[in-house]
């Protein structure tokens, strides 16, 4: 066998050995990921969606600007939303305006709980005093120690629970959203006038 026989074959060799060891490697990669994310098992923040829906949603510890507990239980409107935000979240920023306008709009029916994620507590204040809250049904408290938050297993800001009167979660949102459309009114004013079953 010729020197030039004996190389093909030694090359054809380390490429094949080459492409067994790329496919066990990519084999073992697609195992690491499919065991991780496993497309058939829910996330655990989906668990508790399930939860909330068939027990109600957790209490709140938290306190509000002036320093007092908040007690979710004497919040007296049919409908509430728990919002998860932060002064330094633009998408909260955003959807501030809004949620405001529905509270407004809904009278007395709708009170919002908005759990600040803020780190210092001159960021919170600030941007209460600029959307000139708390007002009435705009409830401002700070999760200082980020404890409501790993109870309602918050992943990303901002993230809402709409409860009814029974204070079961009828929604969960994730992200931004505009809350005073006149479809989103309807439908917060439809919630509202439901009868307790």
């Amino acid at each position: 066998m010729s020197k030039m026989a004996v190389k093909k074959k030694s090359s054809a060799a380390t490429w094949g050995l080459a492409f067994v060891v790329f496919v066990v490697a990519l084999a073992g990669v697609w195992w690491a990921l499919k065991t991780k994310f496993d497309a058939n098992k829910l996330p655990k923040s989906y668990e508790y969606v399930e939860q909330f829906e068939k027990e109600g949603i957790p209490a709140i510890e938290a306190v509000d600007l002036a320093g007092r507990p908040f007690d979710l239980a004497t919040i007296d409107t049919p409908v509430v939303i728990v919002n998860f935000w932060a002064s330094w979240c633009a998408p909260c920023v955003e959807e501030f305006p809004s949620m405001l306008k529905l509270v407004s709009a809904l009278n007395g029916k709708l009170t919002i709980v908005a759990v600040s994620m803020d780190e210092d507590e001159k960021d919170l204040r600030a941007f209460a005093k600029l959307f000139k809250v708390p007002q009435p049904g705009f409830e401002v408290l700070w999760d200082k120690d980020k404890k409501v938050m790993n109870t309602y297993a918050v992943g990303k800001l901002p993230e809402s629970y709409i409860v009814g009167r029974d204070r079961k979660l009828i929604r969960k949102v994730l992200g931004i959203e505009d809350w005073a459309t006149p479809n989103a009114i309807d439908y917060f004013k439809s919630l509202a006038e439901e009868k307790p079953q």
